[in-house]
């Protein structure tokens, strides 16, 4: 391009004519160079030094095409509206221009509009600009509004090209339908059109996406089938594809194979940064260097994070600066990536000064570095720093993000306390009135959590005063906070404001009038409640109140502000007896439940089978299964149709006493009612079998999941390893365990559990250390662990833990575990965790804790009736809990119901050790059905339990 402006120059200078025609030329060429920059400021130059140029259609053309490239739409618009003031009338190419400017922009509505304008016009579409049209739509993931395109095509006679149908495949790839994208391709291919590298290279980058390593391979070697040439675009597309996958050392061997350029190298070094692989790391560093490639932006901002990783900072602090020798701008990326890294090595001068540096650039308008920085500095205690970084990003009108002024009222507090938050609010007075509004709001609900009442009422008569609106979550936390100390003398007035703003609809209105009312009693609650309502309640504020109650468990409370209710004349719904009912059955209450029922009648209000649900499983969790069948029997008679809850009781119940027999009839029976079931249920089935050490059947049941397409899950794993580690075999746990890993799918808590202590048990340390880490990047286990050290408020668990691990303390994290499991799942008294009550670091253990059993605990008789009638209150007749097999259960001779002596014999290295003391001491009392419980407990317990 340097030769033909050159020649322009010398036109220019002998005086001879520029028209449109030779400004087109050199427009275009820019455009075709990728010089969009160069092209316009040409543009411009003609503009001021040629007089009397006026640029025609093909010259603004192009330069509409070049000011979509920079994003300049703004501009592009102003053009267009000087073309129409001037008359002039664009064609099929401009309009091509213009659409693909705005869609290219994000701006899909103003491309739509600019189309329908041509056609509006009489300009008829041709392939490009449906093509263009398609292509913005595909970018956006609105491929299903691409049809309608499509079909209008065909009426116009329009036929798509191969670029139409590659946006087509690109914008179903993008959405993850890649079967309707691979039916694209093969219908193509069907009608003899040969696809190119490109569409193959959107397929494997869809495939790669989506983890689909192995067809993104096969596809690779159909490309070298049909003589494709695969080139780097598409490797790297599989490089990037290894490398989210956790496998860059397999997408390193790919890349040496291939000429790779800025987006290999920065993906290989994103890869090994991801797994921490710092002789990797260096590797690609080397290869990178001698591969001569000239670097951009992107590749030195993933370099120097790189750097860092491998503690080369001086190394990654001169390639920064060498950037703009090299002809590159660092941009934000760049100094966020710098700046972060040197506050994490606490630097923090050094990173003061850099975003000193970076504040100089006018250009930049993001507040990441700022929000960055400032919550560094803030959770390093520098708050007058941090500060005075949060005030620059107000002054240049940038707005901050929640985080960053919720770290600065953070460590406001932290220094100086309630005041040092209140000192803050008073300097940020002069934020725009809405950041203002947040800054408070969210100042007044964090003191309200700490129960700095004072505070938080003063920071809310700064809302107040300043005529901002209040939260509800605002006003609700302040209020708890009000009621957690005992402040009545402000609850009145602030509550009654809150209901006033909110309304007695909202949900935090209702739970807060709830808790105030219940502390004043349920008749109190009613009353204040109809003064509010001008003599009614809403039947939302009393199930409000009857759900809260609920859920601070209070449910007998519940039960009576439900009686006071009906006595009172207020309204009653289906919703606010389900909530009791439900409630009242777990917390073992089953006679007042059944009064609740009894009353529903009366009312004219049926129980639905939710309720019935309700009632039956609080039966089967009391062992009362006699009654729980009569129930059900009652509702298959009154056509009452059962649910898959309701199903899914019964079987859990049956698996958890060892009527497996009895618990696959059910569930064949749900199927044959067609309930289809869910994992759920297959995993009641599944554990129970397991629980027995009958994991064959376990087995079984599991290779059904592929009929009703579903897939198990990792309950449905951890308790096929934990029947495996029951029964001694190891072996074949950790086998299963493979079997699964490899399709990525892990076990829960307890399956890890059972596989760690197996094979610890067995000896076998590295397998056990092997698991152990594996347990530790699951992180629904991770997080497992970790509530279980936030409540005796250690640090990070799972962090000691794995340091335990990795110095080969294997013995002491199985002791901490298992006193996770039991804090978490086991159905055993677990108070006597002392280890990890008092765990700051792990430390040398020389035997295991003793948790109590619960077999002291005795179920109480409860006086009422299951009959034929359905749920009705008795005081005759009594419930009696199950100790042994009730009449209606059959009774099979096949080993899949267990008896308790059978079970004895087998290994129960998990628990035995913890129960035989407290076994053999009510043994030796003469205490043989407590004994009895006990060793039941420890059957439950030794495995996986629903």
């Amino acid at each position: 391009m340097a030769g033909a402006v050159k020649v322009f120059d010398t036109m220019t200078a002998r005086g001879c004519q520029v028209d449109d025609g030779v400004c087109s030329v050199i427009v275009s060429g820019f455009s075709k160079a990728g010089k969009a920059g160069a092209g316009l400021e040409f543009y411009d130059r003609v503009r001021k030094e040629v007089s009397g140029f006026e640029p025609g259609l093909v010259t603004l053309t192009a330069v509409v095409s070049l000011l979509g490239r920079e994003g300049r739409i703004g501009e592009v618009a102003e053009l267009v509206r000087e073309m129409e003031r001037k008359g002039m009338m664009g064609d099929q190419v401009f309009y091509s221009s213009l659409v693909h400017g705005y869609m290219r922009s994000g701006r899909l509505m103003e491309g739509l509009r600019e189309h329908h304008t041509m056609l509006e016009k009489g300009i008829a579409a041709d392939v490009v600009n449906y093509t263009t049209v398609i292509d913005g739509m595909c970018r956006e993931g609105s491929v299903e509004k691409v049809m309608g395109f499509l079909d209008e095509m065909e009426r116009m006679g329009t036929k798509p090209n191969l670029i139409t149908y590659t946006s087509l495949v690109g914008g179903f790839c993008k959405r993850n339908r890649l079967e309707d994208a691979f039916s694209v391709v093969r219908k193509l291919e069907q009608t003899g059109v040969v696809v190119d590298e490109y569409v193959y290279s959107i397929l494997i980058d869809g495939l790669c996406k989506m983890g689909d390593l192995d067809k993104a391979f096969s596809l690779l070697g159909e490309m070298e089938g049909k003589g494709i040439k695969v080139g780097t675009v598409t490797y790297n597309s599989v490089i990037n594809g290894l490398c989210k996958a956790g496998e860059t050392t397999k997408a390193v061997e790919i890349s040496e194979a291939v000429t790779g350029d800025n987006f290999t190298y920065s993906t290989l070094l994103h890869g090994y940064i991801m797994e921490e692989d710092t002789t990797g790391v260096m590797a690609i560093q080397d290869r990178l260097e001698s591969s001569g490639i000239a670097l951009d932006v992107v590749t030195c901002n993933v370099l120097i994070k790189a750097l860092f990783m491998i503690k080369k900072v001086d190394d990654a602090c001169s390639l920064f600066h060498k950037m703009r020798d090299m002809g590159l701008s660092p941009n934000t990326v760049t100094y966020h990536t710098i700046i972060d890294m040197l506050c994490k090595l606490g630097e923090f001068d050094r990173a003061v000064e850099l975003f000193d540096e970076y504040n100089k650039e006018t250009s930049f308008s993001s507040t990441v570095v700022h929000n960055s920085l400032i919550g560094a500095l803030s959770n390093a205690g520098k708050v007058i720093i941090a500060e005075q970084i949060f005030y620059d990003l107000i002054h240049k009108k940038l707005r901050p993000d929640s985080c960053t002024y919720r770290n600065l009222i953070h460590a406001n507090f932290k220094e100086g306390g309630e005041q040092g938050v209140l000192n803050f609010i008073g300097k940020v007075g002069e934020l725009d009135m809405d950041l203002f509004s947040s800054v408070c709001s969210y100042a007044c609900s964090f003191l309200s959590t700490r129960d700095c009442c004072q505070a938080a009422l003063d920071v809310y008569k700064i809302i107040r005063t300043q005529f901002f609106a209040v939260s509800s979550k605002t006003f609700y936390k302040l209020l708890k906070s009000l009621l957690r100390n005992g402040n009545e003398q402000v609850i009145q007035p602030l509550l009654s404001e809150f209901i006033k703003i909110h309304g007695l609809h909202e949900p935090r209105v209702i739970n807060m009038l709830s808790c105030h009312l219940s502390k004043k009693g349920v008749g109190e609650a009613i009353r204040f409640s109809s003064y509010m309502n001008n003599g009614g309640v809403p039947v939302s504020v009393l199930r409000g109140a009857v759900y809260a109650l609920k859920k601070e468990g209070e449910i007998l409370d519940a039960y009576n502000f439900l009686k006071e209710a009906q006595q009172s004349g207020f309204p009653v719904d289906l919703a606010m007896y389900s909530i009791v009912v439900e409630g009242l059955c777990r917390g073992g209450n089953l006679e007042m439940a059944l009064d609740v029922c009894g009353s529903m009648k009366k009312e004219g209000v049926h129980p639905t089978i939710i309720i019935h649900n309700s009632v039956l499983s609080g039966l089967c969790q009391h062992g009362c299964f006699t009654e729980a069948f009569r129930l059900f029997d009652y509702l298959e008679r009154s056509n009452i149709r059962p649910t898959m809850m309701t199903y899914a009781i019964l079987i859990g119940a049956l698996c958890r006493e060892g009527f497996l027999n009895d618990a696959y009839k059910f569930f064949q029976k749900m199927s044959n009612n067609g309930i289809r079931p869910t994992t759920r249920v297959y995993n009641l089935l599944i554990s129970g079998y397991c629980n027995y050490g009958l994991t064959e059947k376990a087995l079984e049941l599991l290779s059904h999941f592929e009929e009703p397409f579903l897939l198990p899950d990792a309950f449905t794993l951890g308790a096929v390893i934990s029947g495996h580690c029951l029964k001694g075999d190891t072996e074949a746990a950790l086998s299963f365990f493979s079997e699964y890993h490899c399709k990525e799918m892990v076990p829960d808590f307890v399956g890890f559990m059972s596989l760690v202590k197996g094979l610890y048990a067995k000896g076998r340390i590295e397998e056990s250390r092997g698991i152990l880490r594996e347990m530790f990047q699951c992180k629904q286990v991770v997080e497992l662990i970790n509530i279980a050290g936030d409540e005796v408020q250690t640090e990070s668990l799972v962090g000691l833990l794995s340091s335990a691990c990795e110095e080969g303390r294997i013995d002491e994290v199985v002791t901490i575990l298992s006193e996770v499991r039991l804090m978490s799942v086991s159905s055993s008294d677990s108070h006597n965790c002392n280890m990890l009550a008092h765990l700051k670091k792990p430390k040398k253990i020389d035997g295991a804790c003793d948790p109590r059993t619960d077999s002291e605990q005795v179920l109480n008789s409860v006086a009422f009736d299951v009959s034929g009638n359905g749920l009705d209150g008795s005081s005759e007749s009594t419930l009696q809990p199950m100790t042994e097999r009730v009449d209606n259960l059959c009774i099979s001779s096949d080993d899949t119901d267990i008896d308790n002596g059978n079970l004895l014999g087998k290994s129960f290295y998990d628990d035995f050790d913890t129960y035989y003391p407290a076994i053999a001491s009510l043994c030796s009392k003469g205490e043989l059905l407590k004994a009895n419980n006990a060793i039941e407990a420890m059957i439950r317990n030794s495995g996986y339990v629903w």
